[in-house]
């Protein structure tokens, strides 16, 4: 092998390893955004896509027929189907 030949090639091996780690950080750069790109594509499908719960005071009526909706129907176990509680009058008979 010539002289040449062999300052030419060690010249290539010193800047091959020279350049590395800057080529691994490019990666792990790279690795990092699509990790972010990601997260962020995540959360805004979570954070669009929530919905209101459709009997917000469990009463069992939903909430689009609920003349209540954050008052539960049954107070004395009497049910109209209105969604809010009932004063149910009593005869005084115990």
């Amino acid at each position: 092998m010539s002289r040449t030949r062999l300052a030419v090639t060690l010249v290539s091996l010193l800047l091959v390893a020279a350049t590395m780690p800057v080529a691994w950080q490019l990666v792990d750069t790279r690795e990092q955004q699509t990790m972010h790109a990601k997260a962020a594509d995540l959360a805004a499908d979570q954070v669009t896509n929530r919905q209101a719960p459709a009997d917000y005071d469990g009463d069992g009526v939903n909430d689009t027929a609920d003349a209540c909706p954050t008052r539960p129907e049954t107070v004395n176990d009497f049910q109209d189907g209105d969604g809010c509680p009932d004063v149910v009058a009593t005869t005084g008979a115990s």
